[in-house]
This record gives C-alpha cells, sequence and structure tokens, in this order.
C-alpha cells in the first residue's frame, strides 16, 4: 500500500500520494481520521488511568503494611497498657 501523508490548509484536509498527487479528502474519510485520533487520546488516557490506579493500589499496601507493623511494635512494648494505668 503507497504511503499516504495527511496535511490541513486553511481549514481543508489533503492527502498526498506516494506518486505526489495532492487529493481533498472525501467527508468519510475526514471523520475516520477524527475517529482515530480520538481513539489513540482515549488509549492514551486509558494507559495513564490504568498506571494512576496501580500507583494507589500499591500506595495504599505499603500504607497498611507500615500502620498493621506500627501496631503490632506499639502492642510488643505495651504502650497502650503503659497509658492506661498510669
Amino acid at each position: 500500500m503507497p504511503d499516504v501523508k495527511y496535511f490541513e490548509e486553511s481549514g481543508k484536509m489533503y492527502k498526498i500520494d506516494s506518486d505526489g498527487e495532492r487529493y481533498r479528502i472525501s467527508f468519510s474519510e475526514e471523520l475516520q481520521l477524527k475517529n482515530l485520533k480520538a481513539a489513540r487520546e482515549n488509549k492514551r488516557l486509558l494507559e495513564l488511568n490504568l498506571y494512576a490506579k496501580a500507583a494507589i493500589a500499591v500506595l495504599l499496601l505499603v500504607l497498611t503494611a507500615t500502620i498493621i507493623f506500627v501496631f503490632y511494635r506499639l502492642d510488643a512494648i505495651n504502650f497502650f497498657s503503659g497509658i492506661l494505668y498510669r
């Protein structure tokens, strides 16, 4: 399939074939290009969303492990009993 390059000039979309001819693209082809661009942007945002969710999940896991460890260490030194019986 020949290489096709798209460009915009004065608000109209054109394509240049591999033979160098310049053509005005049809309305349906313009809609397909807009849909393709929107789909790529949506995919990028979904990937960023996945990475953000994974980072939040790891952060919550680390925070939960830290809290459990702190409660374990405080219980091991009898901190709460010492406060209650003073």
